[in-house]
């Protein structure tokens, strides 16, 4: 399989959000998809974003940082380097959810580069490795400059096998969602059947 080697800058348009958690008067009520968010998924939906926190926004900032469908978001800044570079591919479209700072956002040229692709490509060794090698700061926290992300290096296949690469992790992703969502309702099923077996008896 061919691959082609480009710069992240060449092929997708980059944003660096300034939204801060903030609500100020006067300007859009809006939810924040956080660092958190970013950090702990591999995609965000329209079901996370019911919890995301509500700021405000100036419309530069909604122009700018506003998330939708293909796009692929990482952390920027953190205390620790393990923690930059985190990605999270935007799975829906969304009304009034921006980016909050902190973090990046990627929207790939669609002739030529794949978000689902790019999530998953970001989350390989290769391109951590190069994070760390990259990342400015000691001690109290660590960056990405903005040219650093322009100069992350990606690896394409054809566009074909992008999607089926991205797809096929991303299915992935959504069974392992679900089987931690049915992890999770273990505990309440388990309850539910010792209240019917005590009401049975009584």
């Amino acid at each position: 399989m061919e691959l082609k080697k480009y710069k992240l800058g060449d092929i997708a348009k980059i944003e660096i959000s300034g939204v801060d958690k903030k609500s100020v008067d006067g300007e859009t009520p809006v939810r924040l998809c956080n660092f958190v968010d970013v950090y702990r998924n591999w995609a965000i939906t329209q079901k996370l974003s019911e919890n995301f926190m509500i700021a405000s926004a100036k419309e530069t900032e909604i122009a700018k940082c506003s998330i939708h469908k293909g796009q692929v978001a990482i952390t920027k800044d953190s205390e620790t380097r393990d923690d930059i570079g985190i990605p999270a591919y935007i799975a829906d479209d969304f009304d009034n959810v921006l980016l909050g700072y902190h973090c990046a956002l990627i929207t790939p040229n669609d002739d030529v580069l794949d978000g689902k692709y790019l999530n998953a490509f970001m989350h390989t060794r290769y391109i951590q490795k190069y994070f760390e090698n990259n990342a400015s700061g000691s001690g109290q926290r660590y960056t990405l400059s903005n040219e650093t992300i322009f100069q992350i290096p990606i690896l394409l296949p054809s566009l074909e096998v992008q999607k089926a690469i991205g797809n096929l992790l991303s299915n992935i992703d959504r069974k392992i969602e679900l089987n931690h969502q049915i992890n999770d309702n273990l505990p309440m099923l388990g309850r539910s059947s010792t209240m019917v077996k005590v009401h049975r008896a009584a």
